[in-house]
């Protein structure tokens, strides 16, 4: 089947790199994307303000080989009843444009976001993927509850599939909507050749430090003594978080360095002997699958994680689930007194390699394409789309 395919997004293409653009890029590889930002204001954001025009006009430009942009604008306070309405008949009318100068040759529409509707003027399969709790996460992310829902149950209503990136939260939105909801989680980029060579006593935490994180694990790794390299920035809304960061962070055996470009990242992968996945237990997290777990993996990382949904469903003997704070530091200063031989590594790494996001991407392609065939579930749980 020849045509784009349009990938509605939950975030912006120059944010923080993570689920929509990770599935973008690896489908970019097998199909030209129509990648759409999520709608934000122009008082923010000056790039957005100076391609308003064209946004509303369908024109997008390109930002790597096979994938191209638009921006969606917003009046100042998109949020408010009001001004929401403007936001919504702006992007309408900009995805009608972008539907129009493709002309019919859209084969199928990816919608990740929580606040975009379907366009109705596409006339091509429809895939609702769900990648957050975005019920339970609106007031965090300063959208109101009832317009969320709105939009949620609109989508349902238009989407021929519907995805979700854990079984936590496919199953929460299973009973919400009383629909089959599949599922097709996250992934990791391919998984490097591992260079042969000494790795640093260390563990490695990756990615953003937030609420997110369990506060009580921190403050125990902090206390312990044990050696811990930390990148990634910091995002914490709350008071509380703060400060637990800053006691964190300011621990000698700590180190913080910020958010740091891909090189950087993978050579504390490459190196480290023990990756973590400190995830506090919340009805957010238990909806999540973090991606750090699968990219640690892919490194040949050996993995201590909290005890979530998504990382039981992955069965990895080499994710080491814990169940306390206290297992928590433990797991971590065993994994770090042996140093993973390399062929131990690259056989953790093997583990990965049915979750690059190239199999994401083939799984949603053939979901679009109506090749994919979704794993027996139970009558209350989701379908598994593809095989683990």
């Amino acid at each position: 089947m020849t045509g784009a395919i349009m990938y509605i997004s939950g975030g912006r293409w120059d944010g923080i790199p993570g689920t929509d653009r990770l599935l973008a890029e690896a489908l970019a590889e097998a199909s030209p994307v129509l990648w759409v930002d999520q709608p934000v204001s122009i008082a923010r954001y000056a790039d957005v303000r100076r391609s308003t025009l064209a946004s509303i006009r369908g024109r997008t430009e390109m930002v790597q080989p096979g994938l191209r942009r638009l921006r969606l604008p917003a009046l100042p306070g998109f949020s408010r009843p009001f001004i929401r309405r403007s936001t919504e008949a702006i992007s309408r009318c900009s995805l009608r444009a972008l539907a129009g100068d493709h002309n019919g040759r859209i084969k199928g529409v990816i919608n990740a976001s929580p606040l975009v509707v379907f366009p109705r003027e596409v006339h091509a399969p429809r895939v609702l993927h769900v990648t957050d709790d975005w019920l339970g996460s609106a007031p965090l992310l300063g959208l109101a509850p009832g317009h969320v829902e709105r939009v949620l149950r609109e989508n349902l209503a238009l989407a021929d599939t519907v995805t979700a990136v854990s079984p936590g939260l496919a199953h929460k939105i299973q009973a919400f909507s009383g629909r089959q909801v599949n599922l097709l989680p996250n992934g990791c980029r391919t998984p490097k050749a591992l260079q042969h060579g000494k790795t640093m006593p260390v563990a490695a935490l990756v990615g953003q430090l937030n609420e997110r994180l369990d506060a009580r694990i921190l403050e125990l790794l902090g206390e312990s003594g044990l050696p811990l390299v930390v990148l990634g920035p910091r995002t914490e809304k709350e008071v509380a978080t703060r400060r637990a960061l800053d006691r964190f962070l300011s621990r000698p055996t700590i180190q913080w360095r910020g958010p740091v470009g891909p090189d950087e990242v993978s050579h504390l992968l490459s190196t480290a002997r023990v990756g973590l996945t400190p995830y506090a237990e919340s009805e957010f997290n238990v909806s999540s699958f973090p991606l750090k777990t699968l990219e640690y993996l892919s490194f040949g990382l050996p993995v201590v994680a909290t005890d979530l949904p998504a990382a039981r469903w992955l069965g990895n003997p080499y994710v080491c689930i814990t169940g306390s704070p206290t297992e928590f530091v433990n797991g971590v200063r065993d994994a770090l007194q042996i140093p993973p031989a390399h062929q131990q590594r690259l056989r953790i790494q093997s583990t990965a390699r049915s979750h690059t996001w190239c199999v994401r991407a083939e799984q949603m392609l053939a979901l679009i394409e109506g090749r994919q065939t979704t794993e027996p579930g139970t009558s209350s749980g989701p379908h598994q789309v593809g095989s683990r």
